[in-house]
């Protein structure tokens, strides 16, 4: 076993070298050639190309051979206790916005609900774009109580953290939220905005957010590349107090 983990260990690290070599898109040998010039068999070989291949690393095409892929940026989600809540590390890669739309509108009965007011109160909405290193990666609608942000500037989301411009310019402090996440396919507008085919998978995040009061502010609703980013969760298994296992 010690053997074949360093085998594979090898193997991946002379792939990732031959990815960095090259542009996405650009063709890497053969699995026959490459398991000829390691040493090590076709199934070996083929466990960690697959591997690099679930990342996003490489792309397989039936008849044509491996290419460079991009691999996925990956998001992830400590759970803490406490007044913290979940916190989120930065994802990799340089984020940027733009904005496509902006509007106060009343809440409405779907709004309205979510952040405990009713159908008619104001919300700002504001609909952007991310891109990660110049590459389209989300698209999120934001709806905030227009009342707590009064004269602002949408123009501020584009050049920096919304949840930093709440806390530095009114006071906002968010502590909480509920997120879900949900897969989907991309819809007309999505897939144009993502350079994404038609109903191609994506991840729904729906999140409501709560300031240092207590207060619903903010729901947002975003829609992330399925084939560009993923996200992983770090889960503590056992009573921090006891030990004990969790029951599962």
């Amino acid at each position: 076993m010690t053997v074949s983990l360093r085998k594979r260990d090898r193997a991946r690290e002379h792939l990732l070298g031959l990815i960095e070599s090259r542009a996405v898109g650009q063709a890497i040998p053969s699995e026959r050639q490459l398991s000829a010039e390691l040493g090590i068999s076709r199934p070996t070989l083929r466990a960690v190309v697959d591997d690099l291949i679930r990342d996003g690393w490489l792309v397989r095409e039936h008849g044509r051979g491996m290419f460079v892929g991009s691999p996925k940026i990956a998001q992830q989600i400590t759970g803490a206790t406490g007044a913290q809540g979940a916190t989120y590390p930065k994802a990799p890669g340089t984020w940027t916005s733009r904005v496509l739309s902006h509007a106060v509108i009343p809440a409405g009965t779907l709004i309205g609900s979510r952040l405990r007011v009713t159908p008619n109160t104001a919300v700002l909405r504001i609909a952007r774009q991310r891109l990660v290193n110049g590459e389209p990666m989300c698209l999120e609608t934001i709806h905030v109580l227009n009342e707590i942000v009064p004269d602002f500037e949408v123009k501020a989301v584009e050049q920096g953290s919304f949840y930093a411009l709440l806390r530095e310019r009114y006071g906002v402090i968010p502590t909480d939220a509920e997120q879900t996440h949900l897969a989907a396919a991309a819809d007309a507008t999505e897939s144009a905005l993502l350079g994404l085919p038609l109903e191609a998978p994506i991840l729904i995040l729906e999140r409501t957010t709560r300031d240092q009061d207590g207060r619903s502010f903010e729901y947002t609703r975003a829609a992330y590349r399925g084939d560009r980013y993923q996200v992983t969760t770090h889960l503590t298994l056992t009573d921090p107090k006891s030990g004990i296992p969790d029951a599962r």
